[in-house]
């Protein structure tokens, strides 16, 4: 950077026309109610010391905007990583002149009206990043929000029927290929490549779209599926679901792979039934439970699908959409990686 353009503020300019800051401001917002002469006085004089405007200094004279996120508490370390990001891509671009504020609903049988009275809450915003709600009457409100103030991002999962601008989340599909390619490689030696699939509730489009993509990648690489359960998120079924298979049928699957990050009951069940040594385990997730069965030879990998980066971009991306500046794309995707015992400490930070 030149020595000029370090020197250069709307300050320095507006002593160098005779006018305000302010002004010099509104001359580089073109919405803005000034004379054409006086915008071309100002323009000259910047061009003239190699001023740069920057977003900030342009913003002074506009609005506030407001930006809202809204999910539930059901998975808390999805939770704390979408704070995380979002509150991130906040403070880095918070002399924008940003209103964020986060609402949280616990889930439970209350959830409907809590959402309802937080939509309200945000109606006035520009607007609002959701995650969490996807049961019908959930999203006949999501609907009703959204013809109001189309700038609504989901984040996490598409829910088919429901309008947004965009929604951000990692690839499933790529997910279940690296996790069928993984197990696929590590049982390359063993005559026995029975595997078996454990989803989180399917009616979430992310777990539907990991399911199918894992029985095609299974088939490519020469894995036989003999069970594939939709766990629903509960360990309650799941272990209905560990009793029928290694009990009822006497089934001893080679290879496990879980897509919900509610697997801690799994990892619990291998553990202390001594299959460890006897079962290939790919998980979700990285958490300091995986890190530790991880570190224990239980889990042999786990799936980093970056929660952090896929709240952060959806903040920024919408903020950028908000302001003008880019017009968001319809999907922000995040590529997942496996992660394992060699670099998950880099992961947990």
């Amino acid at each position: 950077m030149s020595e000029k353009n370090r020197k250069s503020t709307i300050v320095t300019i507006a002593k160098a026309v005779g006018v305000s800051p302010s002004t010099v401001s509104r001359a580089f917002d073109p919405t803005s109610r000034i004379s054409d002469p006086m915008r071309e006085r100002i323009f000259r004089c910047a061009q003239e010391q190699d001023y740069v405007p920057n977003r900030a200094a342009s913003r002074l004279p506009m609005k506030t905007i407001s930006i809202g996120l809204l999910m539930n508490d059901f998975y808390e370390p999805a939770t704390v990583e979408f704070l995380r990001g979002i509150n991130d891509g906040y403070r880095e671009l918070r002399d924008l002149k940003i209103h964020f504020e986060s609402c949280i609903i616990g889930y439970s049988s209350k959830t409907v009206a809590e959402l309802e009275n937080a939509l309200e809450r945000f109606r006035g915003f520009d607007g609002l990043v959701v995650s969490g709600f996807i049961d019908p009457e959930e999203t006949v409100l999501l609907n009703r929000y959204y013809r109001d103030n189309p700038n609504l991002v989901l984040l996490q999962t598409d829910i088919p029927g429901v309008g947004r601008l965009s929604v951000s989340y990692h690839d499933p599909g790529v997910a279940s290929r690296l996790a069928a390619e993984f197990i696929a490689d590590c049982l390359r030696k063993s005559e026995s490549k029975n595997v078996v699939l454990f989803t989180g509730e399917r009616k979430w489009q992310i777990h539907g779209m990991a399911a199918e993509a894992f029985h095609r990648a299974a088939k490519e690489n020469g894995l036989n599926i003999v069970g594939s359960y939709d766990m629903k998120d509960s360990s309650d079924v799941m272990n209905w679901q560990l009793y029928d298979i290694y009990v009822k049928q006497g089934i001893k699957p080679d290879g496990i792979f879980i897509t919900s990050g509610k697997s801690l009951d799994l990892c619990r069940y291998i553990k202390d039934k001594n299959l460890s040594s006897d079962t290939v385990l790919v998980t979700y997730d990285v958490t300091k439970e995986i890190a530790d069965y991880i570190k224990q030879g239980v889990v042999l990998a786990t799936v980093h699908q970056n929660f952090y980066n896929q709240a952060k971009s959806a903040f920024v991306n919408l903020l950028r959409h908000i302001l003008g500046e880019k017009t968001m794309d319809e999907t922000l995707l995040q590529l997942p990686e496996l992660v394992f015992g060699s670099n998950i400490d880099f992961y947990l930070g």
